[in-house]
């Protein structure tokens, strides 16, 4: 029996595949642009190692892309035919791959958290369970498989910094960014090309109103942080927000055109970067140009699948922004046939598309319609449903925004107000929410709110 560098038993034909499934993980770990690519070494060096082909497995499957999916069956059926030789924690690894493969998300996440109670040194089924349950949207339990392995690392075990980026990550979704911030950078000085924990503390300072340091952190780590591969794109994207909170507009676009959608790209994370930021900029009334042609290029070719809610909600507004109305509502009547035919019962984003996503996405296009008495009906109900969409407080706020502005534009001013003063109050130092708040403030007669509010908004653009 061989072991991984954290002295796990793995069922191998040597140590040399063992080195190769490590160096594997270590560039997952890292976000690095080769961890697919390291594959092949294991099966050139093991073809039949179980651990080798859940690795292939998970990471056809994290993209969510209807091609690597589609080859995931394969790979699952020869970890399902080596298993038997396997320990009971490779097993387990396998069951999980098979969850995962039949859609059942919480089965998966549930599989993992058994490995890691006995194996709480397993970090491949840490960093995934961790991931997933923020795709999930389950934000307590990410924050909670966090908190129970912590007590279960020291500095001395190898990826211990890694862990604490995922830490860091969980605590800053749950709200608690005094501890999160912390931790965040902490992991960044164990291993600066850690980008996700780099982006946890990124989301603090966002999260916290400290925008001009979020520029400065990221500025900080740019060299270390742009052979990350394509994340590195989203905390280009994270720092453009903070220039657009700013009212630095110019800086968003070259940000825009320059660092996270330089080309058209297959990749869900860029499209949703891009998708996100411009629809921003739409409802700020900027002209944004031809930009959103070559999103929706990309995302008509992707009518009818159905592998991760949140992705799809930003192919919506892509074609929606771009004048593809019939093809968003043909996404959406596909949503609706996922949900009701029967082969889909016990498929998690099932549910997910039935109570949160094909409202988004209703909402989505009539926001595209002008139809805004529409998008603050369905959104009243959906806001507080988002959660399960997947995606960070900070990418699931364009959909928030969305209703806001559409109360702004149908002229409902009263509830544009109340809603204003719910975001600032949780959000106090967004000067461009105190501008529209005291615009909105004007309309409903409060002239002297309304002062007191744009003053606010002077104060926080000039300091």
């Amino acid at each position: 029996m061989h072991h991984d560098k954290r002295g796990l038993p793995i069922t191998a034909a040597s140590q040399a595949a063992v080195d190769a499934f490590d160096a594997s993980v270590d560039e997952f770990l890292a976000s690095g642009r080769d961890a697919a690519l390291l594959l092949k070494r294991i099966a050139d060096v093991d073809p039949d190692m179980i651990m080798g082909q859940c690795l292939r497995g998970y990471f056809m499957r994290l993209p969510s892309l209807a091609r690597l999916t589609a080859q995931s069956y394969d790979t699952l059926a020869k970890a399902e035919a080596l298993a038997p030789a396997g320990t009971d924690r490779e097993q387990k690894h396998v069951q999980a791959l098979a969850a995962w493969c039949a859609g059942d998300l919480r089965k998966t996440t549930a599989i993992w958290e058994s490995i890691l109670i006995d194996h709480p040194h397993d970090i491949l089924a840490l960093r995934l369970a961790h991931f997933l349950h923020f795709f999930l949207g389950d934000l307590p339990q990410m924050r909670d498989s966090m908190a129970r392995l912590m007590p279960r690392w020291a500095p001395d075990v190898p990826g211990y910094g890694y862990v604490l980026g995922c830490r860091a990550f969980s605590l800053e979704e749950n709200g608690d960014y005094a501890q999160a911030e912390p931790l965040g950078r902490k992991a960044v000085e164990i291993n600066e090309d850690d980008i996700w924990a780099g982006h946890a503390v990124a989301h603090v300072l966002e999260m916290q109103g400290r925008r001009k340091d979020g520029i400065v952190w990221v500025d900080n780590h740019e060299d270390a942080w742009r052979n990350r591969g394509i994340f590195a794109h989203h905390i280009w994207w994270h720092r453009a927000l903070c220039y657009l909170e700013l009212e630095q507009f110019d800086a968003v676009m070259n940000a825009y055109d320059n660092q996270f959608w330089t080309e058209p790209s297959e990749d869900n994370t860029d499209i949703c970067n891009a998708s996100a930021m411009l629809m921003r900029l739409d409802m700020l009334g900027l002209d944004v140009g031809d930009r959103w042609s070559s999103i929706a290029e990309v995302c008509a070719t992707r009518i009818d699948e159905r592998l991760r809610p949140f992705n799809d909600m930003h192919y919506v507004m892509a074609l929606t922004m771009d004048g593809r109305r019939n093809d968003a509502l043909a996404m959406v009547n596909s949503m609706r046939g996922f949900c009701e035919d029967p082969a889909t019962k016990g498929v998690t984003v099932a549910e997910t598309y039935r109570n949160a996503g094909i409202p988004v996405a209703e909402a989505i296009i009539a926001h595209g319609d002008k139809d805004y008495a529409r998008v603050v009906d369905i959104m009243r109900g959906a806001r507080y449903e988002m959660r399960p969409l997947g995606g960070s407080w900070a990418q699931r706020d364009v959909w928030v925004r969305m209703f806001i502005h559409a109360a702004i534009k149908d002229n409902q001013n009263e509830l544009a107000r109340a809603l204003l003063a719910e975001r600032t109050a949780a959000n106090p130092t967004s000067g461009p929410s105190w501008k529209t708040f005291a615009e909105t403030l004007e309309k409903c007669g409060a002239s002297a709110d309304a002062d007191s509010a744009r003053a606010k908004a002077a104060a926080l653009l000039a300091a």
